[in-house]
């Protein structure tokens, strides 16, 4: 992802398993991957007790009831949690900080009170141009947290038009000529097989379309 300049979300998974620790998975995240990465979200609860998660942007707790965490609660923190998700979303602000004027404004402000709009349109900012890193976490498999990351994909990563592709021109009179892709289906098609499965019916190839468009046979 680093290679091919990919904006991330990261999820910490399967918090419900023994042992789980997301704020250890975070310092690997920093320190062996060099990722600017902070949590958006506190767990509340661990391993077998795992019953939803915190928004630090919004500071709101969301529970995942029935068996496979379908019905989503919105609740308010948790008396117990409060401190904790307060030092978590400082250093949620602290780390945006630190690539953020304005976020450094609100982090030498002894309230820390960041409008959540200011908030969201930081984190998607230096998401979408790899300066930053935003954590979720959950458990997968018993759909506890999911949502949640399905509603950060939406509030942080870049739709196509915010971000740009580019392609070598191989009929262009330098090998190394790069041209600007467009979404548009008029324009010549351009794409990227990046993977191949045999099938039951045949061969399979997964394609990935950065310009025009691809028909049945061509």
């Amino acid at each position: 992802m680093k290679r091919y300049d990919v904006p991330r979300l990261v999820f910490v998974n399967k918090l419900d398993r023994m042992g789980a620790d997301p704020w250890n998975a975070i310092d690997q995240i920093r320190d062996r991957l060099g990722l600017c990465a902070a949590a958006v979200q506190v767990n509340i609860g661990v391993e077998n007790g795992l019953e939803g998660v915190v928004d630090l942007v919004t500071m709101k707790a969301i529970y995942f009831d029935g068996d496979s965490g379908e019905a989503l609660r919105m609740e308010e923190i948790p008396d117990a949690m409060k401190q904790m998700c307060l030092d978590k979303k400082l250093e949620l602000i602290g780390t945006l900080a630190e690539i953020d004027e304005k976020m450094e404004e609100y982090y030498m402000d002894e309230n820390h009170d960041v409008p959540i709009e200011e908030l969201k349109a930081s984190i998607r900012k230096h998401t979408i141009s790899l300066a930053f890193c935003p954590v979720f976490l959950g458990s997968a498999f018993k759909n506890k947290g999911v949502q949640p990351l399905l509603n950060g994909v939406i509030d942080y990563l870049p739709n196509p038009t915010e971000v740009k592709n580019f392609a070598y021109d191989i009929k262009g009179k330098e090998d190394d000529e790069k041209i600007e892709m467009e979404i548009n289906n008029k324009k010549p098609f351009v794409g990227l097989a990046f993977k191949l499965e045999e099938t039951q019916y045949g061969q399979l190839t997964w394609i990935r379309v950065y310009q025009g468009k691809v028909k049945k046979g061509s």
